[in-house]
């Protein structure tokens, strides 16, 4: 697979590529819920890091491309890498604890996470718009996460777990625009499975156990489908424009409902239905409030 060029315009691939890796990531889903809480989290990461520097040093080395694994940028990959890993623990573990669908809900609260730091940290102005959009987000959250806080206490660690994995992933979104110096998405990616392997690592001083073939056979999976998913993605990103491939992300949600209906007899509660389309429906006015001002700001003449 030879890396595109970043001016490369071929949307309908794009699409097919951000549906692709959808469906990838719908898989490794399903492995890390398959493998419950027999296997710890830290041991399924690992591996799963293994295997995408595996797989982007192959990439690199056969697109004679090596030298984007290189970077003078390492304190912004820390601090990008970190808050990551940090979200991939956080959603790992939210798997094990509560149903996926709900994980996949309270996950597409992202952007609204997004939008709030963006402000705080980067000084970006929050309109109208965008606060109304903030709102009924909120809302949705409240009533997908609020039974599970209130009556069903076995729940509310993995609800609270799987909302620090959502704003964990808006913290790495934070620091990857901070970002100086336009560091490739191969460079970013490679030293971000660099990153949570190390920390995964760590994690096997309190003990792993060994799996049995079936275990390995998921594990292995969800390491697959998560670099290919995330390499799909990349590309993706790279034949179409961010407006067209931004929204393909809440089709995860209807893959979620399926997969965790089909292998675990999971059904969404009545919450998760109210909920979840004021969440996806406030991200999807999120992003097209960006495309428009965006689009307003390209049309503009410039100042003479």
């Amino acid at each position: 697979m030879a890396i595109p060029h970043p001016t490369d315009h071929r949307p309908v691939l794009g699409i097919s590529f951000k549906l692709a890796s959808v469906c990838l990531f719908a898989g490794m889903t399903v492995c890390v819920k398959f493998l419950g809480r027999e296997i710890p989290a830290g041991q399924t990461i690992f591996v799963r890091g293994l295997v995408s520097m595996l797989v982007l040093a192959l990439i690199a080395w056969r697109t004679n491309a090596l030298h984007l694994l290189k970077t003078n940028n390492w304190q912004s990959h820390a601090r990008r890498s970190l808050s990551g890993t940090a979200s991939m623990f956080c959603l790992f573990n939210a798997l094990t604890m509560i149903p996926l669908a709900d994980v996949t809900a309270i996950s597409f609260t992202t952007p609204m996470f997004i939008t709030v730091l963006a402000m705080i940290f980067l000084g970006e102005r929050i309109h109208r718009f965008r606060w109304t959009a903030l709102g009924f987000g909120f809302l949705g959250v409240i009533i997908m996460i609020g039974p599970h806080l209130t009556f069903d206490a076995e729940a509310t660690p993995g609800v609270l777990t799987a909302l620090g994995g959502a704003l964990f992933s808006a913290v790495a979104m934070i620091f990857l625009r901070r970002m100086s110096g336009g560091e490739h998405a191969v460079t970013i990616t490679f030293y971000f499975s660099l990153t949570f392997t190390i920390c995964a690592g760590l994690t096997s001083l309190q003990g792993w156990p060994m799996p049995t073939p079936m275990q390995w056979l998921f594990i292995l999976g969800a390491g697959l489908f998560g670099v290919f998913g995330q390499l799909l993605m990349t590309y993706a990103y790279r034949y179409a424009e961010a407006s067209t491939i931004a929204p393909l992300d809440y089709s995860n949600m209807i893959m979620a409902v399926v997969l965790g209906y089909l292998f675990f007899g999971e059904i969404p509660t009545v919450y998760v239905w109210i909920g979840a389309p004021l969440v996806v429906g406030a991200g999807l006015l999120i992003l097209w409030r960006e495309y428009a001002l965006k689009k307003q700001l390209s049309s503009t003449p410039a100042e003479k």
